[in-house]
């Protein structure tokens, strides 16, 4: 795929992303949750959204993830739309790193997994 219709597709995931953690950041407001299971949440979106970054982005996954986080919470989450405004920097920071993260720990998790699918199959 073309690199200008690669970062095109990296920019709608962004939007997607935002609008997507918004609701999660709307569901655990309404829930209270204390801040560990607050990160626990966010963690676990982020979790599924890195499968799917290094699942369909196999060149340059870490710097999609990097993007999708940094286009998703900063410009489309505040500057855009005043969806994360309220939320304090280091909870931004942690969202973008931990997606980074995830994304970067995805092909190796998927590789032990095989591999212990391969073992339990002989």
């Amino acid at each position: 795929m073309a690199a200008p219709m690669r970062i095109f597709f990296w920019f709608a995931l962004a939007f997607f992303y935002a609008m997507s953690l918004d609701v999660v950041n709307s569901m655990v407001n309404d829930a209270q949750l204390d801040i560990l299971s607050t990160l626990a949440c966010f963690a676990v979106f982020n979790a599924l959204v890195a499968h799917l970054i290094a699942k369909y982005e196999t060149q340059l996954a870490a710097l999609c993830a990097l993007l999708t986080g940094c286009f998703g919470v900063v410009v489309f989450g505040v500057l855009v739309w005043p969806w994360f405004v309220q939320m304090p920097m280091w909870l931004w920071a942690y969202l973008i790193v931990s997606l980074v993260v995830f994304t970067w720990l995805a092909p190796i998790l998927a590789k032990k997994m095989a591999k212990l699918s391969a073992k339990e199959s002989n």
